[in-house]
């Protein structure tokens, strides 16, 4: 699925290509180390913070 916003072909076709990759248990790891759970950002207020499963 295209970003909304992008401009160019190829940006959409680098977003559309990403639902073929495929992450390995080590790194969907690292990701879970790097990132804060769920991936939020400060435009969200305690309370409001999403959740993935």
């Amino acid at each position: 699925m295209p970003i909304p916003g992008t401009r160019s072909p190829r940006r959409i076709q680098e977003n559309t290509g990403a639902a073929d990759l495929t992450l390995t248990d080590t790194e969907i790891e690292a990701i879970d180390e790097i990132l804060p759970r769920g991936c939020f950002g400060a435009r969200y207020t305690k309370g409001h913070v999403p959740v993935w499963i």
